[in-house]
């Protein structure tokens, strides 16, 4: 069986790209949408203004906000950041 590749949206903030993928049950919707009606501007803002750490268990980057938090990785090193969940707290 061949999956079709996933499709991304980009957005630019600060010099920064922030890469988002379509949700692969509902693929009309980014992930961040279709799993928590969450925007990727709430998850930009997210990602400035949080406080963030580093998930060894996971193998990823968590920050959160009063009312937001991302899990990220980078895709290269300060300048390109996968955006893998956006939610409300």
């Amino acid at each position: 069986m061949i999956r079709p590749k996933r499709r991304f949206d980009k957005y630019t903030s600060k010099g920064i790209e922030f890469f988002f993928k379509y949700d692969a049950v509902a693929p009309d919707l980014l992930h961040i949408y279709a799993r928590h009606l969450t925007a990727p501007t709430e998850a930009i803002e997210t990602y400035f203004f949080g406080e963030t750490t580093w998930n060894e268990r996971y193998k990823r980057f968590e920050t959160y906000t009063d009312t937001h938090g991302i899990h990220w990785l980078w895709l290269q090193e300060n300048s390109k950041v996968l955006i893998i969940s956006c939610f409300r707290k």
